[in-house]
């Protein structure tokens, strides 16, 4: 089925313009994935449905995924996982409890498997063993005494350990099961395959037979950005787990996240018309396919929405409609394994009535690109600070501070309210770090940071920003934060209730900031949650 065109923008224009908009321009549309399975809300959305002849600016496009919520099946009748859990023993494992949470970690993993489900361990320092090969979870006790053995030793062979799970995941891949390597590492990558454009080739190999790699960075020293990297082309997720203590649940999130899929291999992708001289996407890792723009998204999972942010530009055309090219929309059941494929055309109108265009100006893509784009250059900053330039990062904050307070003037969006106010909070952070760049805590901040960014340039940015009607391990959090500092006593469901909107403006009333009852980077930052 085509996707639906309807008028969401809730804009005035005449008949003749409405019914030019509701066929030809912007496009709202609900997909849904098949019967059997929860539906997928897929939106677009153009910045710009008119466009002004002679104008340079880019176009934006907005693709929005929306995943219903879908509780986890008994365990007996939830899809399968194949999965190999590649364990860091390096000696830097044996500080601050780390390998013994990792053990207590990877041993609850165990426990919440079945025996329709596959699993293999793989530890590794400078050596790398199979510690327990690929197989049912039907002796769980015999597994977890294999985990018990494990003790801190030498270097840090992460690639080495990271391709010995692919080959154990690979070795029993199904498409009946959702198929993950867990990388797990507090340290430098030391021995064996240590450049990052080659683990990267490495990684999208893996992924192309198959088999997705989860990344979960432990404390200060291990390197962000090669993880995120891994995650990033890897088709899994990335976490920054700040203590050794959070291991356990940090795992569980990730486990559950996948007894959630919906949809795997997913991707997007787009073929731009001739009036395209220029495309670009935020936040996610791309390649070209013949002249097509491919958009590699991970599996979709319940509960959970996605952005996709898409700049066109444009070489000048003449007065009328003007094609931009198609999008097209490809997942596979994670079901029953079935492909399937969706496709758009988007097209806009070319005029030369300014008043027009600013009449069909589409405000929520606008939003999101501002967003995204922010995103990005903060990101920029931090590798500034990173590579010790300082002055130069808390530079590029400001200009994007100041850039997106105009933006905001007309926009009058609490998204970009709450990214300046994140940047603010971060400007004085870049102050600390560039006074002590050596120091855990400046490390741990940029870690912070990047996960922050990492989400967010997907559209999730519930790091920064909660409000009324999100949900999720991270409004848990907040629960547990406001009922540690005495202002919440309800129940720990991970839902943004009344109950939390208002205990958030208690905070918010005695730290003497805005009662507007969302958790934004200065209540997180008070509760100790940024």
């Amino acid at each position: 089925m085509p996707f639906r065109l309807c008028n969401r923008w809730g804009i005035r224009w005449g008949l003749s313009h409405f019914l030019l908009f509701a066929t030809t321009l912007a496009m709202i549309s609900a997909l849904p994935l098949k019967a059997g399975m929860a539906d997928v809300k897929t939106t677009i959305e153009i910045d710009r449905p008119l466009v002004l002849k002679d104008d340079d600016k880019p176009v934006y496009i907005l693709v929005r995924f929306t995943i219903p919520e879908k509780s986890i099946a008994p365990r007996e009748d939830r899809q399968p996982v194949n999965i190999s859990l590649v364990l860091d023993r390096s000696g830097s494992m044996g500080s601050e409890r780390k390998i013994q949470n990792m053990k207590a970690a990877a041993k609850d993993v165990i426990d919440r498997l079945g025996v329709n489900d596959r699993v293999s361990i793989v530890e590794y320092d400078d050596v790398v063993t199979v510690a327990w090969p690929s197989a049912p979870v039907e002796a769980p006790i015999l597994i977890k005494k294999v985990i018990d053995n494990l003790t801190p030793r030498n270097a840090t062979n992460l690639s080495g350990g990271m391709l010995a799970g692919v080959d154990q995941v690979r070795k029993h891949l199904s498409d009946n099961a959702i198929n993950r390597v867990f990388l797990l590492s507090d340290g430098l990558a030391n021995r064996g395959v240590k450049d990052p454009y080659k683990i990267r080739t490495l990684v999208r190999n893996a992924k192309s037979q198959g088999v997705s790699i989860t990344t979960l960075g432990l404390g200060v020293r291990y390197n962000e950005d090669l993880m995120q990297d891994i995650a990033k082309n890897g088709g899994g997720n990335y976490h920054y787990i700040e203590g050794a203590s959070q291991m356990a649940a940090i795992f569980q999130r990730e486990l559950s996240t996948l007894f959630r899929t919906m949809a795997k291999d997913v991707d997007l992708r787009f073929i731009p018309a001739k009036a395209v001289t220029g495309v670009q996407v935020f936040g996610y890792t791309t390649r070209t396919d013949h002249g097509a723009t491919v958009i590699e998204l991970s599996n979709f999972h319940s509960g959970e929405s996605r952005n996709v942010v898409i700049r066109l530009d444009l070489e000048k055309s003449e007065l009328g409609p003007l094609n931009l090219g198609k999008l097209q929309f490809s997942y596979k059941d994670a079901e029953d394994g079935e492909r399937t494929e969706r496709s758009q055309e988007l097209t806009v109108s070319v005029t030369e009535d300014r008043e027009e265009v600013q009449k069909a100006a589409n405000k929520e893509p606008t939003i999101e690109a501002a967003l995204m784009e922010s995103e990005k250059r903060h990101e920029e900053s931090l590798g500034l600070l990173q590579n010790g330039k300082a002055k130069k990062a808390k530079e590029q904050i400001k200009a994007l501070v100041s850039n997106l307070k105009k933006r905001n003037a007309t926009l009058q969006d609490i998204r970009i309210a709450k990214k300046i106010e994140a940047l603010e909070i971060e400007s004085k952070s870049v102050e600390r770090a560039a006074a002590a760049p050596t120091a855990a805590g400046s490390a741990a901040f940029m870690k912070r940071s990047k996960q922050r960014l990492y989400q967010a340039q997907q559209g999730k940015r519930s790091l920064y920003l909660m409000r009324p009607g999100d949900k999720g391990h991270n409004v848990k959090d907040l629960q547990k934060a406001l009922k540690k500092a005495g202002k919440y006593d309800g129940p720990m469901d991970g839902l943004y209730s009344k109950k939390v909107e208002d205990a958030v403006r208690t905070y918010q009333k005695d730290a003497k900031q805005s009662q507007d009852g969302i958790a934004g980077p200065a209540t997180l930052n008070g509760l100790g949650l940024y």
